[in-house]
């Protein structure tokens, strides 16, 4: 009987609850949530204190609704021993938790949550840039929020407001970061410092923000300063390459960086993101050969900084030094640059002659042998270094450059081609610095590599004295004339000096007979010898006398002889240049562009290819000498191999004549086929497509649909 009272005690008290329930649902539908409602909303978020009490408000409404709400449970449910009341109690808070939790959801609520929250990390940020603010201030905010924290608590939606908190942390602290460290490498913001400093806000402001609003624990401030550390990582990813640019001045970043980069994830994370800037930014047809050297040295430097044992370097540097390998102009480049020679097409790489005066000999010196077991100080390769990483490449840039490739032959070749060139360039047949630049390299190539170099070095210094010779009036011999002043030459062994352009310029009279005097001073000089005249070669000083104004140029003896010809009349076609000359057109044309560049010839208006001498400026030309420098007339190693390849043309002539059309790679094929092992063929797949390239330019081959065919 008493079993049966307790059961339809307990199912009333259930119906009541139910009823209740919905009632309270029904009652803060009507009047509870238009209550919370603020229509003023988008006014408001401007101004922190109109924002703050617009958020106390609401949850003041449901702090009130929640003890309204409340009061009837504790009659209806009063036995505190009893199990069922508990539970009903417990029942009740969760639907009333449910409702709060719903009305806390809405749209402008969850804003001025964040606004608030927003508003209070700024002030934080403030209050650590201006040391002088008030602390006063600080205790009113903390205040203020501490009146939100226990309203908080009365409603239990701490885990609400801790999802607002983070949500706004994790957005606020990479704002703060890339404000106040972006871009700023000052000296004393660097490193240690600059790391107290941030650290003193997480654990300082800000944490004592944050500890008010949410539930406290042991890691808070250190998963704080975590992620504040995460967004200085990243936006030093994000910097690399600019980084890389502005090195030396950017080292600073460096520091940071290298304080906060310990996990592998951030690791992978800058090489990926560094390799996509490299390529989006510099790896392209765009950048000259000479910007990617400079950045690949700046890259060595600042990754040498950040990881000494290089396994970073390796990884980002690796499609840096691919590029710069398909690139046709980067050994003449390095060359350029490690011997100091000033080139508008190579840009300007002074750094390599200073780097290679300072390193010869000891560019070994700091690799890491890891076959060396007597070295108490080796340590394993780090866990995310490539399979194939070495950390025996030299950490000076010369030795990084020459590993560019497989060998140093490229090197050698180009070296001979630039170091003639200095000494054919030469006027006073003083060669101090060439012999310097030679010693050292000496020491990076090994002697044998440059033993032409050697002999064109002394051929010039055996040039000064015979040439001092022929012109001493005292060594006249009887029925001979005495040589011009003006006349000087480099005696060349033929043998050892790098091909020339086989060109025969016509030179004026004047000038041819006093290389003839100058040919026979020396046969009698030295017997039994001859000289023969590369006449394309030198420099003239010239001197142009002209009605208003008097002008002064070096030149090449292309140019001076042209120039010439104008003492004779004063109008020439281009034809007749080209005739008087013995030159082809283009070298003609761009001789006639050098002096009407600089206001010495004009083209008629009235006449295609034929040119006028100014001796009067004209008033709309700007009288500015212009250098532009002569075509070198050695030939370059490109040209050089084209020239060696011009024996299989013949060949491949043949080969189209009999199939009208053929990839690369089935001519390639063909010609180790067919031609005999007297003649011989070792070229490469890409010696050969520089060769058919020229052919397509000298218009006797087609390139079409990825096949060759002759010119129709």
């Amino acid at each position: 009987m008493a079993a049966a009272v307790r059961l339809r005690q307990i199912n009333l008290m259930e119906r009541l609850l139910n009823w209740y329930i919905d009632t309270v649902r029904s009652h803060f539908a009507l009047h509870g949530l238009p209550a919370i409602k603020n229509p003023n909303v988008p006014g408001i978020l401007s101004d922190l204190i109109l924002v703050g009490n617009g958020l106390k408000s609401v949850l003041a409404t449901l702090c009130d609704a929640l003890h309204h709400y409340m009061f009837p449970i504790s009659f209806i449910c009063a036995d505190n021993s009893n199990k069922d009341d508990m539970l009903a109690r417990i029942r009740f808070r969760h639907s009333l938790n449910a409702m709060i939790d719903i009305a806390l959801s809405d749209h402008e609520f969850q804003l001025m949550a964040r606004m608030l929250v927003e508003h209070h990390l700024a002030a934080c940020g403030k209050h650590e840039e201006n040391q002088m603010v008030d602390d006063r201030d600080e205790a009113q905010r903390l205040a203020f929020l501490a009146e939100i924290r226990q309203q908080i608590d009365v409603l239990q939606v701490q885990d609400r407001m801790e999802r607002i908190v983070a949500e706004v942390y994790h957005k606020f602290m990479p704002r703060y970061i890339s404000r106040q460290y972006s871009r700023i490498w000052e000296q004393e913001r660097c490193a240690e410092p600059m790391m107290v400093e941030l650290k003193n806000l997480i654990y300082g402001p800000i944490s004592r923000c944050i500890s008010v609003l949410i539930r406290r624990d042991e890691l808070l401030e250190a998963r704080l300063y975590e992620l504040a550390t995460e967004c200085l990582v990243k936006l030093g990813i994000e910097e690399m390459f600019d980084i890389v640019i502005y090195f030396p001045d950017s080292i600073p970043a460096l520091g940071y960086l290298k304080m906060c980069l310990k996990t592998q994830e951030h690791r992978a994370q800058l090489v990926t993101e560094f390799q996509n800037a490299c390529h989006a930014r510099l790896l392209h047809c765009g950048a000259n050969t000479s910007d990617i050297i400079s950045f690949y040295m700046s890259t060595i430097r600042a990754f040498k900084l950040l990881e000494p044992r290089g396994v970073l370097l390796d990884k980002v540097s690796r499609s840096i030094r691919r590029y710069l390998r398909d690139r046709e102009d980067t050994v003449k480049c390095i060359v350029n640059g490690m011997l100091e020679v000033e080139d508008a097409n190579t840009g300007d790489l002074s750094e390599l002659s200073k780097e290679l005066a300072s390193s010869s000999g000891t560019q070994n010196a700091d690799a890491v042998d890891d076959n060396n077991y007597s070295d108490m100080n080796w340590v394993p390769d780090p866990v995310d270094a490539a399979p194939d990483f070495r950390n025996k490449r030299s950490s000076d840039f010369i030795g990084s450059l020459l590993s560019l490739y497989d060998n140093k032959e490229v090197f050698v070749k180009e070296i001979v081609v630039v170091l003639a060139n200095r000494l054919l360039d030469l006027k006073n047949y003083e060669i101090d610095r060439e012999m310097m630049h030679l010693e050292l390299l000496k020491l990076l190539f090994g002697e044998s590599d440059l033993h032409n170099c050697d002999v064109m070095v002394k051929d010039i210094l055996e040039s000064k004295r015979v040439d001092s010779n022929i012109h001493d009036p005292t060594t006249v011999a009887p029925g001979t004339y005495p040589v011009a002043g003006i006349v000087h030459a480099s005696m060349l062994s033929k043998l050892f000096w790098p091909a020339f352009r086989d060109e025969n310029l016509a030179l004026p009279p004047v000038i041819e007979e006093q290389l003839n005097r100058y040919s026979a001073k020396f046969s009698i000089l030295k017997s039994a010898r001859k000289l023969t005249w590369l006449k394309r070669l030198g420099s003239v000083d010239v001197t142009l006398e002209l009605e208003d104004r008097t002008l002064d140029f070096t030149v090449s003896p292309d140019r001076a002889s042209m120039i010439y010809l104008f003492q004779e009349r004063s109008t020439y076609t281009l034809t007749e240049l080209t005739a008087r000359l013995n030159l082809d057109e283009t070298t003609t044309r761009r001789a006639l562009g050098f002096w009407i560049k600089n206001d010495v010839l004009k083209e008629d208006e009235s006449c295609n290819d034929k040119y006028i001498l100014l001796e009067r400026a004209e008033e709309s030309k700007k009288k500015v000498l212009l250098d532009d420098p002569a075509e070198s007339s050695v030939q370059t190693t490109e040209e050089k191999a084209t020239e060696e390849m011009r024996i299989y043309w013949s060949y491949v002539n043949g080969m189209l004549t009999n199939i009208p059309a053929l990839p690369i790679d089935r001519i390639q094929s063909f010609l180790k086929m067919l031609i005999p092992k007297e003649v011989g063929y070792s070229r490469n797949v890409d010696e050969l497509r520089d060769f058919l390239t020229v052919m397509v330019a000298e218009e006797k081959l087609e390139y079409v649909s990825g096949s060759y065919r002759l010119k129709r």
